[in-house]
This record gives C-alpha cells, structure tokens and sequence, in this order.
C-alpha cells in the first residue's frame, strides 16, 4: 500500500491539510490517512462502521459525498473552493477518460503546492491492462482468478506528460504504479496527440514504458515532493 505512506508523506508539514480521496471503495487507505480535513467521495461506500470511526479519529472533520465524481465536482464547487486541495488520491473508475477528468477537475481546486496522487497508473499484463467500461464488465471478461485491474489509467500519465506543460508528473515503480502530479516545470516531456494516446495498446506501454510514464524507484518521491520549481503565475 506505497500509495498510502505517498499520501501521508504529501501531507506532512502542511497546515491544516486537507484532503480529497476520490474512489474510497471499503476505506483501505481513507480510515488510515491523518489530515485536518478530508474528503470522501464514492457513488457505493462500502464502509463498515469501524472503518468510519477509524477515519473520523484522524482527521477534525471527515466529510462523506455518496456520489460520483463527475457529480461531485459539479455541485460541490463552492464546498471546494472554500477549503481548497492539498492532497489528492485518485482511484476510482480505471478508465483513462474518467480519469482525466477526476484530475482536471482536481487540478481547479489544488493549492500551489498541492499534490495529486494516482493510483494503478503501471500495469504489469495486459489482462491488469485491459481497457474495460467498468469493474463489472472487467469480471465479466476474466477468469476469477485473474481479477486485478488497473486499466488504461496509464493513458492519463501519457496525456497529462503530452499536453500540460505545467505539470511535473511521474511515476513511482510501486503498488500497481503510484501516479504524482504537481504544479511545476516537468523535468521531460511526451509529444502524443490525444487520438494518437487514444489508439495506443498495452503492447505499446511494454515496449515503451520507462520513458512512456517517467518511471521512478520508490526514493524519488521525497524529491517530487520538496522541489521548488514553478511555472510563472
């Protein structure tokens, strides 16, 4: 669970974090992430009470949006602004299109030096890979012993790299590929238009995938983290 001790480490220093989990599914990493306030959002919570108590006690205020993320951030904008985003774990659907768009919309909210974190962004098979609508058409699709997925988050690593040149963004070679994004000067680059990410396969990432998702051993994240580049308001 890197993903997890990636989020507690983008939050330490900071006062009165808040932060936004957006896919909190049973609250695996919800309940154990320490904030001043956070954000749970999930069109099906699956939270046992314990769960919810263990998330309550570490934090001063635990709000709870049984919705999905499209619609959270089309009613919530004002809740939103108030606060604004320091931390950000996405994990919701895998899919590359709702992913980008739980990240653009994140990214209207993320204070200056705020961090985004993305899960499942480095799948290691083309079954983890396979681009499905939804977890039930996954399941639907495979074996019942063969029920990881990641999907094509990885995309979103391609798009964001190709199109944001305001964004540092990598990926740590950890937990199904810990996703980071950043305000900031990227240190490199992608030059894929987005119907060319649109048409791209697994077979593509394996035979590409250091250079394709900025891939970096687990250290690295300290240094993401206190780099002091920006762009220029």
């Amino acid at each position: 669970m890197k993903r997890i001790k990636a989020v507690q480490r983008a939050l330490e220093g900071r006062s009165k974090p808040v932060y936004l989990e957006i896919g909190v599914k049973k609250g695996a990493a919800f309940r154990q992430i320490t904030a001043d306030e956070k954000i749970a959002v999930d069109p099906a919570f699956r939270l046992s009470e314990r769960s919810r108590r263990l998330a309550d006690a570490n934090a001063r205020a635990t709000h709870y949006f049984e919705t999905t993320s499209d619609e959270f951030f089309d009613t919530q904008s004002a809740f939103l602004e108030d606060r604004g985003v320091d931390v950000a774990l996405i994990d919701g659907l895998h899919t590359y299109g709702q992913v980008m768009r739980d990240v653009e919309n994140t990214l209207r909210y993320l204070r200056d030096d705020g961090v985004i974190i993305l899960h499942d962004c480095n799948p290691a098979t083309a079954s983890i890979a396979y681009p499905a609508e939804s977890f039930a058409d996954f399941y639907q699709q495979h074996r019942w012993w063969n029920i990881l997925w990641s999907g094509d988050v990885w995309k979103a690593i391609v798009q964001l790299r190709s199109t944001r040149g305001d964004l540092k963004v990598a990926v740590l070679k950890c937990d199904f590929g810990v996703g980071l994004v950043r305000k900031g000067t990227p240190e490199s680059t992608l030059s894929y238009t987005p119907e060319q990410i649109a048409a791209l396969t697994y077979k593509d990432l394996a035979a590409d995938r250091q250079r394709m998702l900025n891939l970096k051993p687990w250290r690295y994240l300290d240094q993401f983290l206190t780099s002091e580049d920006r762009i220029a308001p």
